[in-house]
């Protein structure tokens, strides 16, 4: 009996011990050990140094998966190294939006099975690369970042049997590549000319004296300050009598305009009794001279009288003319 119960208590003791292992194991993993995962490769060409394997593979800064491998592809024919990284992404950590129907929340690896394989060619056809990026600056470990940039072209090597994601170079690689191309020899020299010039310029003659130059001028300024200073004085107090005659002057032709103004108004009196009087001996002339009045009538018939005597007179001055013995023998010729 003792012997049966040391045994049962000791199957207790074992099948308790593994249910705390197991325990602790979904514990500390968070449940990863029963995550489905999936397993996609990256090609870089340059140097991967930083990037080690566990670290982070990070969307848009959200951990979804880590590295699990990194290793070397030669290519022989072309002598061309490529730096195959190969991640292994959760599925449960990526969930796609469903219909409220469907009471699953669908995952990554659902919809990757759903689409026969076709998933993750669409997300690269929308743009899915993979970039390097810096965690810390102060340890210079990489991570891998995923992001949708449809703006870089597709670039597959294709010589894995696993599902590939393009990559892009990262920005110190993109920086790298813009100093290559700039001409820093050319712009060194200019940097040193540039250097130079200013040296010689800073030691010329010229310069060296700039300092007693313009010591010399602020003396000549603060003179002429003084100078100017010696003639203002008086002007300005001229200015001032001149303000105050001016004052004084404008306060006697006030009492002077006082008689003015009444004088003024008597001519003004006297100028609209004398336009009166003109305005109705315009009106009288008007009268004289009218069409219809005796006076222009009597003067029209008196210049129709001389008028007819002019022409008379002008009809004897060319009748004698012609006959000028007239003044002897009289107009009917001469008397037998």
């Amino acid at each position: 009996m003792s012997a049966s119960g040391n045994k049962t208590v000791i199957g207790a003791f074992v099948l308790g011990a593994l249910v705390l292992a197991i325990g602790g194991i979904v514990a500390l993993g968070s449940g990863l050990l029963f995550t489905e995962k999936y397993d996609c490769v990256m090609f870089f060409e340059n140097s991967v140094s930083g990037l080690e394997v566990g670290a982070p593979v990070v969307f848009r800064g959200v951990p979804i998966g880590s590295v699990k491998e990194i290793s070397i592809d030669a290519d022989p024919a072309h002598l061309h190294f490529y730096i195959p990284v190969v991640v292994e992404i959760l599925g449960g950590k990526v969930k796609l939006s469903v219909p409220k129907s469907q009471t699953q929340d669908k995952n990554l690896m659902d919809a990757e099975k759903s689409n026969d394989g076709n998933f993750l060619k669409n997300l690269i056809d929308k743009g899915l690369r993979a970039q390097l990026i810096t965690q810390s600056f102060v340890t210079g470990q990489l991570a891998v970042s995923l992001d949708l940039m449809p703006d870089t072209p597709v670039r597959l090597v294709g010589t894995s049997r696993l599902p590939e994601i393009p990559t892009v170079p990262s920005t110190f690689e993109k920086l790298t590549q813009t100093l290559k191309q700039l001409p820093l020899e050319e712009l060194v020299h200019q940097l040193i000319d540039a250097v130079t010039g200013i040296k010689d310029l800073v030691n010329s003659p010229e310069i060296k004296q700039l300092p007693g130059n313009i010591n010399t001028i602020l003396n000549n300024g603060s003179q002429i300050l003084i100078e100017v200073r010696r003639k203002v004085d008086p002007l300005a107090q001229r200015i001032d009598e001149a303000a105050q005659s001016f004052t004084d002057l404008a306060k006697h032709l006030d009492h002077r305009t006082e008689g003015l103004t009444s004088t003024a108004d008597k001519t003004l009196v006297s100028l609209d009794a004398t336009l009166k009087e003109g305005k109705a001996a315009i009106a009288k002339f008007q009268k004289v001279v009218n069409s219809d009045s005796p006076t222009v009538s009597d003067l029209n018939r008196a210049l129709s009288e001389i008028a007819g005597a002019a022409r008379a007179l002008r009809e004897l001055a060319d009748y004698l003319e012609r006959h000028p013995e007239a003044l002897l023998q009289g107009k009917g010729g001469p008397r037998r």
